[in-house]
C-alpha cells in the first residue's frame, strides 16, 4: 500500500519529523508537514509532493485550521504522525509548575487535541489507516532529574494502548515509535538552559543532577547516535506492512533502557544514588 496516501506529520522543520516528511513526500504521498516558523513552513513547501502547514499543536485554533484546510484539499487523511515533542529535565523541586505544564502540553495534550480532531478525517479513509505517536524509551523507565520528560512520555504510551483498543474496531491502527539515540537537535536547543541551570547556587539538587544530566548534554560524538532514517524505515513499516507492529524501537538501545527497566526498583534506587554521588 503506496499510492495516494494523505499523511500529517507534525514537528516536521528538523530532525526525525523532517526526516518522515521529505521521504515519505518522495515516495510520492501528498505529506502535510506541521511547522510553527513561516521560513520552516516555505522550506518545506518547496519540496514536491509537501505542504508545509502552521502547526502549533498547543494551539487548538491552528489545529482546526489545519484539519479544515486538509479536508478542503483531500477530504480525509490515511496517516496521522505525531512527532512534536521538547525535552523536559530537571530537579522536581527546581522547576516550576509552569515548565510541568509546558512539557505536558506539548509531549501530551498536544497530541491527544491532534487525534481527537483528526479522527473525522482518519474516518473516512479506506487505506488501512494508522496513527503513529513518536514517544520514546524514556516511556519504558524513570530516571531521576528527568521527571518532566518522563511523566509525559509515560502518559503518551498509556493514552496510544487505551486509544488502540478503541479505534481497533473501526479499522484505524495505532502505533508506537520509541526512538533510542538518534540524532537529533534537542538537547542542542536546551544547552543555553542547561547552563544557566547548573550553575544555580541555591538548588539543593543540582550538584546530584550534574552527573545524570551531563551525559545528555556533553554528549558521546555523534557518530555514536544513529541515523532519522532508522526511524523513517519503522515508520514506513508501520504504514505499509500487512502484519505492522504495535511498538517499534529504532536506534541504539540505551543503558537504561536495558538496565533500569529490567532490574527490581530497590536495586535501581541503588544504582542511581550511586550515580548521583558519583
Amino acid at each position: 500500500m503506496k499510492n495516494n496516501l494523505v499523511i500529517v506529520i507534525t514537528g516536521a522543520s528538523t530532525g526525525i519529523g523532517y526526516s518522515l516528511a521529505r521521504e515519505l513526500a518522495a515516495d510520492g504521498h501528498k505529506v502535510y508537514a506541521g511547522a510553527r516558523k513561516t521560513e520552516d513552513i516555505e522550506r518545506l513547501s518547496s519540496i514536491e509532493c509537501m505542504e508545509g502547514v502552521q502547526l502549533d499543536i498547543t494551539c487548538a485554533e491552528q489545529i482546526s485550521e489545519a484539519v479544515h484546510h486538509i479536508e478542503e484539499r483531500e477530504g480525509h487523511i490515511d496517516v496521522l504522525i505525531n512527532n512534536a515533542g521538547v525535552t523536559g529535565w530537571g530537579a522536581v523541586m527546581d522547576r516550576d509548575m509552569d515548565y510541568f505544564r509546558k512539557v505536558m502540553e506539548i509531549n501530551y495534550f498536544g497530541h491527544v487535541q491532534m487525534m481527537k480532531a483528526f479522527y473525522p478525517l482518519l474516518r473516512k479513509s479506506v487505506n488501512r489507516p494508522i496513527i503513529i505517536n513518536v514517544s520514546s524509551q524514556a516511556g519504558n523507565y524513570a530516571f531521576p532529574y528527568w521527571s518532566a520528560y518522563h511523566s509525559s512520555k509515560w502518559a503518551i504510551e498509556a493514552f496510544s494502548h487505551c486509544l488502540r483498543r478503541e479505534l481497533q474496531m473501526y479499522g484505524i491502527r495505532v502505533a508506537i515509535i520509541q526512538p533510542g539515540a538518534i540524532q537529533s537537535q534537542a538537547f542542542i536547543k536546551d544547552q543555553e538552559d542547561y547552563e544557566q541551570y547548573q550553575a544555580n547556587q541555591q538548588s539543593d539538587f543540582v550538584k546530584y543532577a550534574r552527573p545524570m544530566l551531563e551525559a545528555c548534554f556533553h554528549r558521546a560524538p555523534v557518530s555514536k547516535e544513529k541515523s532519522p532514517m532508522l526511524v523513517v524505515r519503522d515508520v514506513k513499516h508501520a504504514i505499509y506492512s500487512k502484519k505492522s507492529k504495535i511498538y517499534y524501537q529504532p536506534g541504539r538501545r540505551l543503558i537504561p533502557d536495558l538496565i533500569a527497566a529490567k532490574l527490581p526498583y530497590r536495586a535501581v534506587d541503588q544504582i542511581m544514588e550511586k550515580l548521583q554521588k558519583s
